[in-house]
């Protein structure tokens, strides 16, 4: 969801700051569904099947990442957040990894200590992705899968 708001401002203004961002004039909103594939319940369900444990790495925030887990059948148990990944140590780190199978809120570089971890704890790891903020944990995954959809870079083998 994005909020769209206006604001008159003087004509010759060529520099603006955060301050400008007050006192604007909501004039709506524009709303955007990106629906998971019908088919990735049944893959999840496959994956299952053959031991593979999936792990939901996100920068989409934790409410929306478990509804779209639930959405194709994937259990969610423990929850790590973004600002938890920051703090922690690689030990913890490596204990979390463990215990969740949603990290939600996260930035380029948490994607990539998250992959890491599991990489330490001798899991193979294979991601995909489809926009580049999610190219470092990309490149550092055991396999890189990218969706036909996907930007570029993200489609790009790497160099």
């Amino acid at each position: 969801m994005l909020a769209v708001a206006y604001k008159d401002v003087p004509q010759d203004r060529a520099v603006f700051t955060k301050n400008d961002e007050k006192d604007l004039v909501l004039r709506g909103y524009v709303a955007f569904l990106d629906p998971p594939k019908e088919s990735t319940r049944d893959a999840l369900a496959a994956l299952d099947k053959h031991g593979v444990h999936v792990k939901v790495l996100t920068g989409d925030n934790d409410v929306v990442a478990k509804k779209i887990c639930s959405d194709v059948g994937l259990s969610v148990g423990r929850v790590v957040l973004g600002h938890e990944v920051e703090a922690a140590a690689d030990e913890r780190l490596d204990a979390l990894v463990e215990e969740a199978n949603l990290f939600a809120r996260l930035s380029p570089a948490h994607k990539e200590r998250v992959v890491r971890a599991l990489q330490r704890k001798g899991t193979w790891s294979a991601s995909w992705a489809t926009a580049s903020t999610t190219l470092a944990a990309l490149r550092a995954a055991d396999v890189g899968v990218s969706v036909d959809n996907a930007v570029d870079i993200a489609r790009s083998p790497p160099t």
